[in-house]
């Protein structure tokens, strides 16, 4: 029964029509129930936000690979999308006042290609405008970020509409290529409808 919740949260979160035949099967490869994540509500930097104590050029690449993240995702660029997250990511998702599942390995692949393929083709061009990127905490090769925005809708060309404001927690990691999403929590302040 869990199970059937589960799904028909992530059903609701993502608003895939794919994921109602899950409803009644067992969670797909690589997808898990999250029982411990939630929304970030409490915004605590390890440092006063406004030190100088960063390496700037880090904070600019982390501030671009998360550009590049909504750009990737709306214009239906999966694998380009993927190259942005370590091999070994964990995504998380949920919507208020519900449990969260968690993403991982060739599933995480899987579900968002397939939800990336079957979402260009409805009608729908979302746009996830990220605006606010706050710096948790910061190592040389480590980053701890909040990030809110805005997700919009057009649909046909034709009608306009906000969607949900966006809640994003990101853990990254420098490595030889550059920063990586290594962990992503994404908990849109309102349900996600496919409309």
């Amino acid at each position: 029964m869990k199970q059937v919740v589960s799904l028909a949260l992530i059903g609701q979160l993502l608003a895939v029509s794919t994921l109602s035949v899950l409803a009644d099967t067992a969670l797909p490869e690589g997808v898990s129930i999250a029982k411990d994540a939630k929304a970030l509500r409490a915004y605590a930097p390890a440092s006063g936000p406004g030190q100088t104590d960063f390496n700037a050029a880090d904070r600019l690449a982390i501030a671009n690979l998360l550009y590049a993240y909504a750009f990737a995702y709306d214009n239906y660029e999966a694998d380009t999308w993927f190259t942005l997250f370590t091999p070994d990511v964990v995504f998380v998702a949920g919507v208020p006042g519900e449990g969260a599942v968690s993403f991982t390995g060739e599933g995480f692949r899987t579900f968002w290609r397939k939800r990336m393929k079957e979402f260009s083709s409805s009608g729908n061009q979302r746009r996830h405008l990220m605006t606010n990127i706050l710096f948790l905490d910061q190592t040389a090769d480590t980053a701890h970020v909040s990030v809110t925005g805005l997700l919009t809708n057009a649909k046909d060309g034709e009608t306009f509409s906000a969607v949900s404001s966006l809640n994003y927690e990101g853990w990254l990691v420098k490595g030889t290529d550059g920063w990586k999403i290594q962990r992503w929590h994404d908990f849109p302040d309102a349900p996600i409808s496919e409309n």
